[in-house]
């Protein structure tokens, strides 16, 4: 009787500790059709960047890169204007790029962008296992980054971020925005003055800055996105 007991508080703990489990499943794409689903997603960039594959029993979204003269480039996917909303739990399991001078994310970021306050919410995967949870608020003040000292460090084992899929998760309460990675909180920011619905968006880009630190020998080097849900 005792270690059943035990069993079940700690059945009861771990549902406790996972971030949608008194919510609802409002959004989800396997990326298992034939095609990306246009009712759920627009694409930006170079469209030809984005396909789907098919490994054994995975499904998912690839977003490779372009060759091109200066490289600079963001090639993804987004739910603006077809799955916005406002409050809730967001992630997605993504095996993110292996080398540096690219980056991949998966970000909730507010529809009108020029009007404030807006907030970018953040998991970047940078290369050689780097990982960043962070946030870009922007209000009548000016910009303000919202990082921690998980920012840009190698919060998982060495290899994990590009050789596997990870789940990363991003929570969105009343009281703050939490990052989660595999189902473990890592970051947490108090809540900004934002009430506004905000949309889904995988990227894999090449920003100004990171092109120095690109090799070319080491393409391609993509992006993988297994699936992508939110509760709400």
């Amino acid at each position: 009787m005792k270690n059943l007991l035990s069993l079940l508080a700690l059945t009861v703990s771990l549902a406790a500790a996972n971030p949608a489990s008194n919510m609802k499943l409002a959004f989800s794409d396997e990326f298992d059709g034939p095609s990306l689903d246009a009712s759920k997603w627009a694409t930006f960039g170079e469209p030809t960047t984005m396909t789907l594959f098919k490994l054994g029993k995975v499904s998912g979204l690839r977003i490779t890169l372009i060759k091109k003269e200066d490289m600079i480039q963001s090639n993804g996917i987004s739910s603006r204007g077809k799955f916005e909303q406002t409050k809730g739990y967001f992630e997605a399991s993504i095996r993110m790029p292996a080398t540096k001078g690219h980056t991949g994310y998966f970000s909730v970021r507010c529809k009108d962008e020029k009007v404030t306050p807006f907030i970018n919410v953040l998991w970047e995967g940078t290369g050689d296992d780097y990982l960043t949870p962070w946030a870009r608020y922007v209000d009548d003040k000016g910009q303000h980054d919202l990082r921690s000292d998980a920012s840009g460090s190698k919060i998982l084992k060495g290899g994990e971020p590009s050789k596997k899929f990870n789940t990363y998760g991003i929570l969105w309460t009343d009281k703050a925005f939490s990052w989660f990675v595999n189902g473990k909180q890592i970051h947490k920011a108090d809540r900004t003055v934002i009430d506004a619905p905000m949309s889904l968006n995988l990227s894999h880009r090449i920003g100004e800055w990171e092109r120095p630190k690109l090799n070319l020998k080491s393409l391609p080097d993509d992006m993988e996105v297994d699936w992508v849900k939110a509760w709400k």
